[in-house]
């Protein structure tokens, strides 16, 4: 159950619950939420309600998916209001994700990246009435390798709705990241193929490291805090072997959502100092990399 299909969770929080004033949401709905999130139907022994909790220990996706997920222990709980869900929170231990036998599309390096890795996950949505923006905390993901990836978001007009993913600006995103030394090399080696058409191994690496350079550099200067662009560059120097913890902090007057990503895809030079600068008005940005083995 990788990262993305965890935040795509809130694509399909839109469904409808039982009238109530943020009464506790049915296992039913929960289990239709996931369902809706990953694209897959999910089996699971009948969901038993402990501590507020649905309890859905042992569950696995089913169906014509490139990637099946299963889990040995995965909880999930939520509140609804006569609008729908107005909370979102799950825990799992023990998650796996593998390419579907009859799959031959899904890249060799990520088959076997998922092949070799286990996860647990805490993951909370919760929609702010008062501030009008919906509050994600991605708590943590740990992966079996040693990587760790805690985030924390607020996205000013969001909801948990799949609409709300047009509308929502993030105005707030914190990011920790410790790199456990293994994780990113069959990532980087795949995106500087991609950037270096006929590029393999090392000669991959170095493109890729190329082009977060680039980016960094085209960043506004007048939006990055005092040491984040030498962070950054330590960062990406240490990349992909280099064991050490990454910290970003993201600020926004404005907030970024949907509608500026679009333009900036639209864009001639989407990496482009004219283009970042646009992107990044109004924004504080500041990065900090610890290098060697972290707590």
């Amino acid at each position: 159950m990788s990262m993305r299909r965890s935040l795509g969770i809130a694509l399909a929080v839109g469904l409808s619950c039982p009238a109530a004033a943020e009464a506790p949401a049915p296992c039913e709905t929960l289990v239709r939420v996931l369902e809706a999130s990953v694209g897959q139907k999910l089996t699971a022994p009948p969901a038993a309600t402990r501590d507020g909790w649905c309890v859905l220990d042992g569950a696995r996706t089913t169906g014509e998916g490139a990637v099946r997920a299963s889990a040995e222990q995965l909880r999930v709980r939520g509140e609804a209001s006569d609008d729908g869900l107005v909370s979102l929170e799950i825990e799992g231990k023990g998650l796996r994700a593998a390419a579907a036998l009859n799959d031959r599309d899904l890249p060799d390096w990520l088959r076997d990246l998922l092949r070799l890795q286990t996860a647990e996950v805490h993951l909370a949505l919760r929609r702010d009435e008062a501030a009008d923006r919906l509050d994600l905390d991605l708590g943590q993901v740990r992966l079996s390798g040693g990587g760790e990836l805690s985030v924390t978001a607020e996205i000013a007009d969001g909801h948990l709705s799949a609409a709300s993913l047009l509308t929502g600006r993030v105005t707030k995103l914190s990011v920790e990241w410790k790199n456990d030394g293994r994780f990113l090399r069959p990532m980087m080696e795949a995106w500087g193929e991609r950037l270096e058409p006929g590029s393999t191994g090392t000669r991959a690496v170095l493109a890729a490291r190329a082009a977060l350079v680039r980016l960094v550099e085209a960043m506004p200067e007048g939006s990055l805090l005092d040491g984040t662009l030498e962070g950054a560059e330590a960062f990406i120097a240490a990349m992909p072997q280099g064991r050490g913890r990454l910290e970003a902090l993201l600020r926004s007057d404005n907030g970024i959502g949907a509608a500026q990503l679009g333009l900036l895809a639209l864009s001639q030079d989407p990496t482009g100092p004219e283009t970042m600068a646009r992107l990044f008005a109004g924004t504080e940005i500041s990065v900090s990399w610890t290098p060697g083995i972290t707590p």
